[in-house]
């Protein structure tokens, strides 16, 4: 006997009270808490009023036989773990009893060195399910807190700057995830807009955006060109990353806008190119600049800046990988099919509603099983104030 044993459970169920006398003694010498039951009804509410961590179940009883009293309790209660030993005479039995949930057998006349040891082996298996429930409970909710921090270094609310209209979306992957952007005003009139995707998903990629949200921070304002900022980021990433002995990298696009005439300086780091779509024509084009490589992949890396004037009504279209490699059925890229479709067809919209048509039609595409990856979607257009 152990004290361990004192604290756990069992329920003992069969029709027959000699049956149930007989296992209750041999139980009780092991210190093991029995509860008994004489018939399916009566263990349904010992199982639910008392929780038990074991249940040996007889299969042969009137009106409610032991596999009906396992279905009961794996689907009507939503219980998978506690496991339930049955007892039978009968071999023919244990396909269905082990369809209807049970996990071990043991046959009468019971043996009583067979019995405890069968108890102890499913009870040492429960017991470990227990440790990992409460593991992945305590996960869950460093999860969730990690998720309001994660939340925190994103913008709170997209800023108010007069000509430009934001809109965007966030979508993890998992509960948090490694894409990231921000809005950061250099100057009264210049602000730098950067969207990333963290190689991965997950904490370790979530981690890594808090990095990068500093590194922009400290630096935007210092480097309001958008190919000397992200040189410094590149640097600065990659020897964390060569001092912490990890291989991560950052593709990242980054762009200055003026919100007073329009102009717009570009440069990218490995990233999907966004696009532009002219108010005007009714036309969109990607915005094309030489790809550098990702953030902390090579030291001092070159990246070249692009310019462009955005005329009024004009909009910017940013979003990381996560969006063009959704999938169809037959495993064919969302990029591939619909995406130039659907900005062809929603590009009259206003940012926010263009980004909402944009995720209807991935939806729609992939039966809306389109977080594989993380996705991130920034829009932003030019109202130019007093036009025509």
């Amino acid at each position: 006997m152990t004290n361990q044993n004192i604290n756990r459970k069992i329920l003992v169920v069969d029709d027959e009270p000699m049956n149930v006398r007989l296992m209750e003694l041999n139980l009780k010498s092991e210190g093991y808490t029995i509860i008994t039951a004489y018939n399916g009804e009566e263990a349904l509410q010992k199982f639910k009023s008392e929780k038990p961590d074991l249940i040996l179940l007889d299969i042969m009883m009137p009106i409610m036989d032991g596999n009906e009293v396992c279905r009961h309790i794996r689907s009507d209660f939503k219980d998978r773990w506690t496991p339930i030993i049955m007892a039978t005479a009968l071999g023919d039995r244990k396909v269905q009893s082990l369809d209807d949930g049970a996990d071990d057998f043991i046959v009468k006349p019971i043996d009583r060195y067979e019995l405890l040891a069968r108890v102890r082996s499913l009870l040492r298996v429960k017991e470990l399910q227990d440790e990992l429930i409460k593991a992945n409970k305590n996960l869950n909710e460093e999860l969730s807190l990690a998720k309001e921090v994660q939340q925190a270094l994103l913008p709170q609310e997209l800023p108010n700057i007069p000509n430009l209209e934001f809109s965007h979306r966030y979508i993890p992957s998992l509960i948090i995830g490694g894409d990231f952007f921000d809005i950061l005003e250099i100057s009264p009139s210049l602000f730098a807009i950067f969207l990333c995707d963290v190689m991965g998903h997950g904490p370790q990629a979530a981690m890594i955006t808090g990095i990068v949200k500093a590194f922009f921070i400290q630096l935007a304002r210092y480097y309001p060109n958008p190919d000397n900022l992200l040189f410094q980021m590149n640097n600065r990433f990659y020897n964390l990353m060569s001092e912490s002995n990890l291989q991560i990298f950052i593709t990242a696009f980054c762009l200055v806008v003026n919100a007073q005439n329009g102009s717009v300086t570009y440069a990218n780091a490995g990233h999907p190119s966004p696009y532009l779509i002219r108010n005007l024509t009714s036309r969109f084009e990607e915005m094309t600049v030489e790809r550098g490589y990702a953030l902390g992949l090579i030291p001092d890396t070159l990246y070249q800046n692009q310019k462009l004037n955005l005329d009024n009504g004009d909009m910017i279209f940013l979003f990381t990988d996560g969006l063009i490699e959704v999938k169809d059925g037959n495993k064919t890229l969302f990029s591939e099919k619909e995406f130039l479709n659907t900005i062809q067809n929603d590009m009259h919209l206003s940012p926010e509603g263009f980004i909402v048509a944009i995720l209807e039609s991935a939806g729609r595409f992939s039966n809306w099983a389109f977080t594989e990856d993380d996705i991130t979607l920034l829009t932003l257009r030019y109202n130019k104030i007093g036009a025509d």
